[in-house]
């Protein structure tokens, strides 16, 4: 585990539930001093994170007092410590308050994006604040601090809103990874630093690769390749790039769907066998908030399921920051993707009455939609084939767009609020639904357990055969959590086997 500001981990990961680990106090003052702190963020997280909407509703004066409040708990706390330690253990002592800084500003960066999201009115940081704000433009171009998480953090939130203002340009209407590329743009403005920049342009476009792959790159990597000075950074995007492009030549790929100039993909795992027995398909949407997202993440399960004689299916659907899109695209995209395989199934001996489709998160409530949506179509689709899959299994899917605080924004541009209810599963839960396997932790703080269970009790009320695994004290991310793994694989099979596919 990388080293990381105790304070930034504290307060960023308290309300998931993870703490990491405190590097060791050097003396008895630091260790004192390290527990009050632990102290104050865990009543920060209990409550910041569950009053965020209303703190972010609150008018702009008040939004930050309220900020600058909170901020004097730590600060008090970090200027006691440097009257009993003397000053001494200058480095931590510095380190401490690049973090509080840090931090708390990038609540105030976050105020006029949350503020509308709260309110539904454009939010606006006053002269005064947004000075505070500007002046920490200093700072960007100091490779020291790039070991503060805190600082990145903040430079993370900068560059997300920079990187909005900059896609209203059009020239980026219909260009491919919108957002790595707008990014990538305004990096060399803001960061006259080489050291800095090329760290900026290597974070960008590692994770770009890891959460959203690899598909269009080359003009990417190439100009990287030629700008970056650092040799660790270069070699590393090379090796991640040439191995994502790898993972992608040992399967079929198809074009299900050509959209505004996108060309979208579904990966085709094929058995072995040269049987021509029809066979069941599993096909996976990948989750992501239809933000990021990548078909690659389901590869290894494809593969998986091909051994054992099955068809599998991971889908590319379109996403906010690579065709500037919203979930209402990625619905279609899912509903195509059903029709695409039902009309090649005789191509690939698939068994158009097994078809199966499972995803996490986002990729869970597109399941759902195949299903559902039944107003949002591709023009271009052929109308003949059902988007609607034989079985459901959804691991973690938002079900409600109008109760989530996290899927506000989806609704945020809309003349008709309302409107986000044609894709919101719990307003259109109707009878003949597909068998449904829905599964949902109690502690999961990004989709409420509530409307999990709102969905499933609406479903089985209109006569639908659902079953609802409730996963005590899971979070969100069941599907990385090793507590569950065996259990969310045993329900799965126990699914499957029940209607007949195993």
């Amino acid at each position: 585990m990388r080293k990381i500001n105790w304070l930034y981990s504290l307060l960023t990961l308290a309300s998931f539930g993870s703490i990491a680990q405190l590097a060791p106090p050097t003396d008895t003052l630091r260790q004192q001093y390290q527990a009050g702190q632990k102290i104050a963020s865990r009543s920060f997280a209990g409550y910041f994170y569950p009053n965020r909407n209303q703190l972010y509703a609150l008018p702009e004066k008040a939004f930050v007092a309220t900020i600058d409040s909170l901020r004097s708990t730590f600060q008090t706390g970090l200027d006691r410590y440097k009257i009993q330690s003397n000053n001494a253990d200058t480095t931590f002592i510095a380190a401490e308050q690049t973090g509080i800084h840090f931090f708390f500003d990038k609540l105030l960066l976050d105020y006029p994006y949350f503020h509308e999201i709260a309110t539904g009115k454009k939010g606006k940081l006053s002269l005064s604040t947004q000075n505070r704000l500007d002046a920490n433009l200093s700072y960007f171009n100091h490779p020291a601090l790039l070991n503060s998480e805190d600082l990145k953090a903040y430079v993370r939130g900068f560059l997300q809103h920079a990187a909005t203002a900059e896609l209203r340009k059009s020239v980026y209407k219909r260009m491919d990874n919108q957002r790595l590329n707008s990014t990538l743009k305004i990096i060399p403005v803001y960061f006259t630093n080489q050291t800095c920049r090329d760290f900026w342009q290597y974070d960008y476009l590692n994770n770009h690769i890891e959460n959203l792959g690899a598909k269009t790159l080359e003009n990417v990597i190439r100009s990287f390749r030629a700008s970056c000075r650092d040799t660790a950074y270069k070699r590393k995007i090379i090796a991640l790039y040439t191995e994502a492009k790898k993972e992608r030549e040992n399967h079929l790929i198809k074009t299900y769907k050509t959209v505004n100039g996108f060309d979208l993909d579904i990966h085709l795992f094929l058995p072995d066998s040269a049987a021509a027995t029809q066979r069941p398909v599993i096909v996976y949407f990948s989750g992501g908030s239809w933000t990021n997202g990548s078909p690659e993440w389901a590869f290894y399960n494809c593969a998986a399921y091909a051994k054992k004689g099955w068809v599998a299916a991971s889908v590319e659907y379109r996403l906010a920051d690579r065709q500037g899109t919203t979930p209402f695209e990625a619905v279609k995209d899912a509903r195509s993707a059903i029709r695409w395989l039902r009309k090649h199934a005789q191509e690939y001996n698939i068994d158009t009455h097994k078809i199966v489709v499972t995803g996490n998160s986002a990729g869970g409530h597109l399941i759902l939609a195949t299903a559902l949506a039944d107003k949002w179509n591709e023009s271009t689709d052929d109308l003949h084939y059902s988007p609607t899959p034989n079985l459901l299994m959804v691991n973690a899917g938002v079900y409600d767009f109008m109760q989530d605080e996290n899927t506000a924004w989806v609704s945020k541009d809309l003349k008709d609020k309302n409107t986000v209810k044609e894709i919101s599963p719990v307003h259109l839960v109707k009878k003949g639904l597909p068998p449904m396997l829905l599964i949902h932790g109690t502690h999961d703080q990004s989709v409420p357990y509530s409307t999990a269970k709102a969905f499933a009790t609406a479903s089985k009320e209109a006569g639908n055969e659902v079953e609802f695994q409730t996963l005590e004290g899971a979070g969100h991310a069941i599907w990385f959590d090793r507590r569950f793994t065996q259990k969310i694989a045993a329900l799965r099979a126990a699914f499957l086997k029940k209607y007949g596919y195993e």
